[in-house]
């Protein structure tokens, strides 16, 4: 059965295009059937598949559609669903009827954060959504919280230092959500591989790029070791 997740965040420039790419590239490189869905009306993703077609670095396994509408996004998910394993939905950045269409067909949303008040504060808004959605309509749809962009110098802010505990006090005030364990660094590669160099599976292996696809991997592990365990529900 195919996995619809979707890349969440109430914020614009939280690094959701980036962490669809990441995931993309992972699960491609496992010989995963992927679809991205480009929801954002900045375009961010399709712009990097339009680069990646013209520099002839369209990676294998992924394939990539914009849906801009309620309807067009039902489609995508219905209509070229059974072609893939894995499809992965690159949500607008603000709160809209659309986002509430992705989260409701979803079986995983994930939400990047970084360490800014002001991306706790999206996050803990998308958890909200989740919850009202499963709620709602019965569903069991799972939320992630995944740090992004971290440094060591960010490590030491008092923003990076309070994530832990504000997923932590959600998850006590009975919200379904989770923080995973695996971070993803600054990392110059990761902005590179927007500008139409496919995939970050697809890089010369250098040290750099293979700290990134460690980190990745274990990402991708850690997602699926968790969305085992939970019993996920089908969307509505």
């Amino acid at each position: 059965m195919t996995r619809t997740y979707a890349a969440v965040s109430n914020k614009g420039g939280a690094g959701k295009t980036t962490l669809v790419t990441l995931l993309a590239g992972e699960y491609a490189l496992r010989q995963e059937r992927v679809l991205l869905v480009d929801a954002d009306n900045r375009q961010n993703l399709s712009g990097w598949w339009r680069l990646c077609n013209e520099k002839d670095n369209v990676p294998d396994h992924i394939d990539v559609t914009v849906a801009s509408t309620q309807r067009s996004i039902e489609a995508a998910i219905k209509d070229r669903g059974d072609m893939f394993d894995i499809i992965i939905i690159d949500a607008p950045g603000v709160d809209s009827s659309l986002q509430t269409t992705i989260i409701r067909s979803s079986q995983l949303v994930i939400s990047p954060i970084q360490p800014a008040i002001k991306e706790l504060e999206a996050a803990g808004q998308v958890v909200a959504a989740v919850n009202d959605m499963n709620d709602q309509f019965d569903l069991h749809i799972a939320h992630f919280n995944v740090r992004t962009r971290i440094s060591v110098p960010a490590r030491n802010l008092e923003a990076y230092r309070y994530i832990r505990p504000f997923i932590a006090g959600l998850v006590a005030a009975d919200y379904r959500t989770a923080l995973l364990d695996t971070e993803l660094f600054e990392r110059n590669i990761y902005r590179e591989i927007q500008n139409g160099l496919g995939t970050l599976q697809m890089q010369d292996l250098t040290e750099t790029v293979r700290k990134a696809r460690v980190e990745v991997q274990a990402l991708v592990d850690e997602i699926e070791q968790r969305r085992a365990s939970l019993k996920l529900g089908d969307a509505a």
